[in-house]
């Protein structure tokens, strides 16, 4: 089980993590919450070699733990929520891969690192926004330090909005 003094490390998202992503992406806790994993697969490397996501594949203590991803929600007109966002705010997304890895701290201890990494490259605000029905990365998110500041509901569902401030991030 990581502790919080655990290595966090990020590696750049390259072709060679695909067939691992995919892997991942079809792992049950994962797809319930990702979607089908071609289609996941295909976005997210579409959205690396664009630029339009910052990708990489986090480390615990070494190992392979998951994916986590950064993105400017202030440039997609699809999110609804996020056009209303300042061009300083980071929007994050992240998944544990193994599924011995949940439950065990691990998208908290990343989402930490993960923080500190986008607050020093200027971001003043970090927001994620997982299904509201998704209570373990609620729990985990809260575990980081993000907070609640909103919900957006359409047709795919319930959606909570949660941020971490530079401020509160740099209080704790």
């Amino acid at each position: 089980m990581p502790t919080d003094r655990a290595e966090v490390s990020f590696e750049p998202m390259a072709e060679r993590h695909l067939p691992m992503l995919l892997a991942w992406l079809s792992e049950p806790h994962v797809r319930q919450w990702w979607g089908d994993p071609d289609v996941e697969l295909g976005l997210i490397r579409d959205g690396c070699e664009t630029g339009e996501v910052d990708g990489f594949i986090f480390h615990i203590e070494g190992e392979p733990a998951g994916y986590i991803q950064s993105w400017i929600p202030s440039q997609y007109d699809d999110e609804a929520w996020a056009g209303e966002l300042s061009a300083d705010t980071s929007g994050v997304d992240i998944f544990v891969g193994p599924p011995e890895m949940t439950g065990k701290g691990v998208a908290a201890l990343a989402l930490r690192s993960f923080a500190a990494r986008l607050f020093e490259k200027g971001a003043e605000r970090i927001v994620i926004d997982p299904d509201a029905g998704n209570h373990r990365a609620v729990r985990a998110y809260t575990k980081a330090g993000f907070v609640p500041f909103g919900e957006w509901i359409d047709e795919s569902g319930r959606t909570l909005l949660m941020e971490l401030t530079r401020t509160e991030f740099e209080r704790n």
